[in-house]
This record gives structure tokens, C-alpha cells and sequence, in this order.
């Protein structure tokens, strides 16, 4: 409870401090805003006292007809209406004349020839029926050259030009600007985008304040609408009035009003929090017997899933060189489950000495890197079999930075070896059946050179037989001759090419991409009369010149991808495929396969399921083996439309670490 009231002072102290800090910062804008205003009506005022006068000196004498103003005060945008007035009253001058003598103008006239009124004079605002919108008269007599009265200039400003102090500004509700003169009478007042004039502030609260601090600030309500303000005066005393600049505070106090909802919500969550909290931990200490009855449990389902997975774990104590094994471990290596503690070299003493050395080798690794590491290991298990182990070690760091403890696990992955094994075999196997399917067209296309070469060797010993030893026939032997090595060195070449791609030899992981499309684009027209009628092309990025895959492979998946492209296009008429290369983030190239043709079928969810693609010709279950593929190395394999219009298959491989390291430095 007293957290509770403590943390409920320190929000209201807060709360009021933040107050205090927005109403003092508001005090100073509010001060600024109004000295601005007090220059910018000041400005004003005084164009229109400067182009009076000028008016005064310049229509001293006006004639009785009204005649238009030529001076450059008439196109004044600052006055909606200006008028000079003879000594009779009359309208000498306007910028206005046919309108005939403004209301507004003959009422500071009369002010201003009893002489009784000082000047310049700011007469009432009224509406300009002219113009069509209220403003006020600023006016000063004309003297004669003895001294006599003459006249009246008036000039009539627009009520809400003494208002744009805010032009294009956005107005909160509350924000208010005001002219009053020292009577009380309020000239122009702009309450948010409001504009207004008239007001009687005489014997009011703003007047008493004036009177008090002509140039002062104070927080009250308003004397029209009664909305409270921090309002701040500045008095104008050559014309008789003052400005006024008042912001809400409601408006002002907004944030602090949010702040103190959260402040008070988080309070009264703090509250809830630390009640919550009691009634946790007592139930807390209820439930203990139950958490270490769980516990128990879950540690015995562990053993289970141990069982299950084939799986152990153990630690190591460095200092007493003593393995602690789970039951899963014991089980593993033929030991009583009661006796799980047991030295380092009875551990080592269930491996080969090839495994013993590989164990002893990794826990070195781990303890000075300080990093978890690894090894796979053929010991012989507790039922006399032999088994593929992989062991893990997690070295645990100490305070002080030393490794005093070695956690690890040993599983029983001779299962996962024997499936990659099928799967290497299977994948061989297709290879096999892939090249199996070709022979028939690859006996086609070996015909063909093997024809040409036995006839051009034919005509040459026919040549030989001639027994005629001219230049010009031993030319044409020599000729014959090449031509047929040409044609065996075709022969050749086609074999080896096709030998290779179901040889199971590796090349390191390290191949040239534009090696491997080069030969797949080659092998592909050899291997299908449908390819050799295509017109295929490669537009390889000098970026992504060596892949980290085996070349056999991923020239079997170009084969097929490329086989697949070009029988899809066998009723175009200029059928198109284009194999392209891109660098991709992630130390990866992605390499696409594009046709013209007319795209892959809707109806088909996954092209890359086994027959998943089979209304396509060429597309069914070797694309489930490029996906195999392609996923054995880290990348991926998709399908997309094609720039030429038609389907475009795409995938990913990592790039040769080596050639990173280089565009690295």
C-alpha cells in the first residue's frame, strides 16, 4: 500500500509539473506571438497614417465635382475604399466616386471638424456596403496653408486585413487575436478562423487588466466568450488602442491531459500489478509441489523422447575428468543405468582408435574456441552393432572466462547415413535412366559423323588406290582426310559428354557456371531433335562465374529444364529459349531457364510434386528430381513468367566462397 501511495504523489507531482512547465512555455510563446502582432498591426497603422497624410498634402484643395483618384493610395490593397472630403463634406476625391460619399466617411468627417477627437482617428467598424465587408475608417483632417480646417481624408481598411497575422496558419478553436481600442470598442477579433467586431469590452476584466499592465500577460476568462486564455496585451498608444493574443488553455493543457490518463492508467495498472503480484506468489508457494511433480514428469518423457530419437547426453567435469551420462547413453553403450558416472577414458574406450582421436580432437576445439563443435564418429553399441554417432559438445563458460564443464550429446544417426545413401544411389540411378532414354537419339546423332567420316575415307583410299601422285590429288586426299578426323572428333566428343553424365565422380563442389551451361546447352541439342530445332542462347552475368555444386548434377538440371523449354515451344513459330544468370544477396546466383511459349498450365498446384506438371510435355517427375537437386545445396527452385512471354523456371545455388573472398577484398 505505501508503493501504491507513493507511486500516486509522484504522479500528480509529476502531473502538476508538467503543467506548470506547458502553461510558463505558453506564457513565453504567447508573449512573442503578441509582440509579432503588435508589429504587424503596427505596420498597418502606420502605412495608412503615411498614405493619410500624403493624401492631406495633396488634395488640400479640391474642386465641387467628385472626381476619381489618380494617386497610386487608390489601387492599394490594404484599403477597400479610400475618400477625400472638402470643408463642407463633400466628396472631392474617391477611388470609389459614383458610389457617392461613404456613411463611415461622413462620421469621421464630423469628428474630425469639431476638433475635438484626436488623430489620426479610428472610427467604429461598420459594414461597407461597397465593398461588401466591414471595416474601419482611419482618417485625418486637411489643413489649409493658414492652418484652417479643409477637409477629411478617410481610408477604409477591411476588418479582417488586421486579422491575417495567421495567414495560412492552422487556428485551434481557442487561439484568439484582437484589436481594441482604449475605449473598450473592439475593432477586429479572429477567435480559430472566426472573424468578428463590435464587442463592448468597457469596465471588463481585459480593459481592468489593460488599464493595470498596458504591456502585461494574464491567465482569465474572456470577456465575450468566458473561455479561459493566457492572454497577452501590447498597447499601441499613438493610435488609441491595444492588441490582444490569447491562447486557450484547454488547448494548451491537451498533452498534459493525455500524459496524466496514462500516468494515473499505468498507476492504477502498477496497482493491479503488485496485488496481482501477492496473490501470485502465494499461490506461487502452493503450487510448487505441483511444478516439481511436473518436472519430474516432463524429465521422464524426456528419457522417452531420448529413447525414441536415439539419443544421449552427458557432462564432463574437466577438473575430475568424470562423464556423467543420461539413462539414454548408459543405454546406448551397454551400461547400468545406476552406474552413469564414469571416467573420460572408459567414454573413449567405446570408440575405434580412428573415433577415439576425432573425439579427443573436437573437445580441444571446443574448450579453446570456447564455441560448440562437432564430429561423427563408428562405434560399436552396447548390442554389439555398429553404429554412426554424431556428438555435439557445448563448452560451458564460466564467471571468470575459463571452461571448467563440457555438456554433449551422442546420436544414432546410422539410419540418416543409410538414407543418403539410397538417396545418392537413386539419384545415380537416374542419371542412369536419363542417359538410357537418350541412346536412341545419341546413336542417331553418332551416325551421322561416323557416315560422313567412312565416306570421306572411302574417297580417299579410292585417291590412294589411284596410285597418281599429283599435287592437286594429294590436296584433295589431305582434304578428305580432315574432314573424316573432324567427323570421328564429333563422335568423340558426344560420347565423352555423355559418359560423363553418368559418371558418380565429384569435382570438389567447385564448378564454372558457364562451363556447365555451355555443355548442357550442347548435350541438350544432341540428345533431342526438338532442342536442335530451337533457338537457344545465354546471357550469363560476369559476376557469377563459379558455383559451389557438383557440375554433373547441375547439368542435369539445366538438361532437363532446358528439355522441358524447348518442347514447350514446338508449335511457335520461332520458338526461343534463354538461359540467364543474376547475383543474388546472400553469397548466391539464381539461374533461369525462359521459353516463348505459352506458359505453364493454371490447374497445376505444384509443378515440382512428382507428376505434378504432366499436361506440360517434359514436365513430371523431373522437376521433383532438379528440386532434390537444388535443395541438397543449400538453394531453391521456382517457377515464374518469362520476359519472352511464356514460363520461366528459376533456381538458386551458393556461390564458390573463394571467388566472395575476392570480391570481398
Amino acid at each position: 500500500m505505501l508503493i501504491c501511495v507513493a507511486i500516486w504523489v509522484a504522479a500528480l507531482q509529476i502531473t502538476h509539473v508538467q503543467r506548470d512547465n506547458l502553461i510558463s512555455a505558453a506564457i513565453r510563446e504567447n508573449r512573442n506571438r503578441a509582440i509579432a502582432y503588435d508589429h504587424f498591426v503596427a505596420g498597418i497603422l502606420d502605412h495608412a497614417d503615411s498614405a493619410a497624410q500624403h493624401l492631406a498634402r495633396q488634395y488640400r484643395d479640391v474642386g465641387a465635382t467628385p472626381r476619381p483618384l489618380t494617386d497610386s493610395t487608390a489601387t492599394d490593397p490594404l484599403f477597400a475604399r479610400v475618400d477625400v472630403l472638402d470643408a463642407s463634406g463633400r466628396l472631392g476625391a474617391s477611388s470609389r466616386p459614383g458610389e457617392g460619399t461613404g456613411e463611415a466617411s461622413e462620421a469621421a468627417f464630423r469628428l474630425l471638424r469639431t476638433g475635438r477627437t484626436r488623430e489620426p482617428l479610428l472610427a467604429d467598424p461598420a459594414p461597407d456596403g461597397g465593398a461588401g465587408k466591414a471595416a474601419i475608417v482611419f482618417a485625418r483632417s486637411i489643413r489649409r496653408a493658414d492652418g484652417s480646417f479643409g477637409g477629411a481624408v478617410a481610408l477604409h481598411i477591411p476588418v479582417d486585413r488586421l486579422t491575417r497575422f495567421y495567414e495560412g496558419a492552422d487556428f485551434r478553436p481557442h487561439d484568439l487575436i484582437s484589436v481594441v481600442r482604449l475605449d473598450g470598442l473592439t475593432l477586429a477579433r479572429r477567435e480559430g478562423p472566426a472573424v468578428s467586431y463590435g464587442q463592448n469590452l468597457a469596465g471588463k476584466l481585459a480593459m481592468q487588466r489593460q488599464a493595470a499592465e498596458p504591456w502585461g500577460t494574464y491567465v482569465g476568462p474572456s470577456s465575450v466568450d468566458g473561455v479561459t486564455r493566457i492572454f497577452s496585451q501590447r498597447r499601441l498608444s499613438r493610435f488609441g488602442l491595444f492588441v490582444s493574443v490569447g491562447l486557450g488553455t484547454d488547448d494548451v493543457l491537451a498533452p498534459s491531459y493525455a500524459r496524466a490518463r496514462i500516468f494515473y492508467l499505468t498507476v492504477a495498472a502498477l496497482t493491479l500489478a503488485l496485488l496481482g503480484g501477492t496473490l501470485a506468489f502465494w499461490l506461487g508457494l502452493r503450487r510448487r509441489e505441483a511444478i516439481i511433480r511436473h518436472l519430474a514428469a516432463t524429465n521422464e518423457r524426456l528419457s522417452e523422447a531420448q529413447a525414441i530419437g536415439k539419443m544421449g547426453d552427458w557432462e564432463l567435469d574437466l577438473e575430475t575428468r568424470l562423464l556423467a551420462c543420461s539413462d539414454e547413453a548408459c543405454r546406448m553403450h551397454g551400461l547400468d543405468p545406476q552406474q552413469d558416472v564414469i571416467t573420460s577414458d572408459q567414454a573413449l574406450a567405446f570408440h575405434d582408435p580412428e573415433g577415439r582421436e576425432d573425439i579427443q580432437r573436437t573437445l580441444r576445439t571446443a574448450i579453446l574456441s570456447k564455441q560448440p563443435a562437432q564430429c561423427e564418429v563408428v562405434s560399436t553399441m552396447g548390442d554389439g552393432r555398429v553404429a554412426h554417432l554424431r556428438i555435439r559438445m557445448f563448452p560451458v563458460v564460466d564467471s571468470d572466462g575459463k571452461v571448467r564443464t563440457v555438456l554433449g550429446t551422442e546420436q544414432d544417426i546410422t539410419t540418416e547415413r543409410r538414407h543418403e545413401q539410397l538417396r545418392a544411389e537413386v539419384a545415380h540411378i537416374t542419371r542412369v535412366e536419363a542417359v538410357n532414354l537418350m541412346a536412341a537419339t545419341i546413336a542417331h546423332e553418332l551416325s551421322q559423323p561416323l557416315t560422313a567420316a567412312g565416306n570421306y575415307l572411302s574417297a580417299a583410299i579410292y585417291l590412294a588406290e589411284q596410285g597418281r601422285h599429283s599435287l592437286v590429288d594429294q590436296e584433295r586426299l589431305a582434304v578428305l582426310l580432315g574432314q573424316a578426323g573432324r567427323q570421328i572428333g564429333l563422335s568423340g566428343k558426344i560420347i565423352s559428354r555423355a559418359r560423363e553424365m553418368v559418371s558418380d565422380r565429384r569435382n570438389g563442389e567447385i564448378a564454372s557456371l558457364d562451363d556447365i551451361v555451355e555443355e548442357a546447352i550442347a548435350l541438350s541439342k544432341v540428345a533431342d531433335p526438338a532442342v536442335a530445332r530451337t533457338a537457344i542462347s545465354a546471357r550469363l552475368e560476369p559476376d557469377t562465374g563459379h558455383v559451389a555444386a557438383d557440375k554433373v548434377q547441375i547439368q542435369q538440371v539445366l538438361l532437363n529444364l532446358i528439355r522441358n523449354a524447348a518442347q514447350a515451344v514446338t508449335h511457335i513459330d520461332k520458338p526461343q529459349v534463354i538461359v540467364t544468370s543474376r547475383r543474388e544477396e546472400g553469397g548466391m546466383v539464381m539461374v533461369s531457364v525462359a521459353d516463348n511459349g505459352t506458359g505453364l498450365p493454371d490447374h497445376v498446384d505444384d509443378i515440382f510434386a512428382p507428376f505434378g506438371a504432366a499436361d506440360r510435355n517434359g514436365l513430371g517427375i523431373g522437376l521433383s528430381i532438379c528440386r532434390t537437386i537444388v535443395d541438397s545445396y543449400g538453394g531453391r527452385i521456382w517457377s515464374g513468367t518469362s520476359p519472352l512471354g511464356g514460363a520461366a523456371i528459376c533456381f538458386t545455388l551458393p556461390l564458390d566462397e573463394l571467388a566472395l573472398l575476392y570480391d570481398v577484398a
